[in-house]
């Protein structure tokens, strides 16, 4: 997993966001379906407190089960229930039996504040040799907002390059997720656990 930070250079603006992203190294013929997904967050307006949130999942379509991406809970971080999302995800086929899906969803907050968003769901891939019974393990994936009037508005950065990467064994590994940061932000990266829930890492 990796997380992204946003370091202001030329304004006091800051939006402090965590991507979760999961990365695999082998996938067996008997995997589900979820490969790795991420929240991006665009503030619709400066002068309210309305948000756009993107949900991307990449899904292999080469699974068996043929499982669609959806039915977990997203959650805003608010005390708000949790919204379903349903299975029916705008969907583009990538290359290689990946499918990557992209939910739109639009949440007004009633206070400024720091939110935690993410969204969890069952059938996480078979085979993440990293994961003990990864396929017994939920996706979870989370983004972090800061919502203050007195440090402006932000966005989330757009990682351009899907996290889809194939590795080789005895070969090292690498990703560049491609960051670019809208409002012009500084970007840097760290090694974190992936997590199945909020507060919970994977085994």
């Amino acid at each position: 997993m990796i997380k992204i930070k946003l370091n202001k250079i030329y304004k006091p603006t800051r939006l402090a966001i965590i991507l979760a992203l999961l990365f695999f190294l082998s996938v067996t013929s008997y995997s589900t379906h979820i490969r790795a997904g991420e929240i991006t967050v665009e503030r619709v307006n400066c002068q309210s407190l309305t948000f756009r949130f993107t949900i991307l999942g990449y899904r292999d379509t080469g699974s068996p089960e043929n499982i669609q991406f959806g039915g977990g809970d997203f959650n805003f971080g608010d005390g708000q229930d949790p919204v379903t999302i349903p299975e029916d995800f705008a969907s583009i086929y990538i290359d290689n039996e990946v499918e990557r899906n992209v939910y739109v969803i639009e949440h007004t907050y009633s206070a400024a504040g720091t939110y935690i968003i993410s969204y969890l769901e069952q059938n996480r891939n078979d085979g993440v040799l990293n994961i003990n019974n990864s396929v017994n393990t939920s996706f979870y994936v989370e983004t972090k907002i800061v919502i203050d009037p007195f440090l402006g508005c932000n966005n989330s950065p757009i990682l351009l390059i899907p996290p889809i990467d194939e590795g080789c064994t005895q070969v090292a590994f690498s990703h560049n997720p491609g960051a670019f940061d809208p409002d012009g932000d500084s970007l840097s990266y760290e090694f974190t656990i992936p997590k199945q829930d909020r507060d919970i890492p994977v085994g």
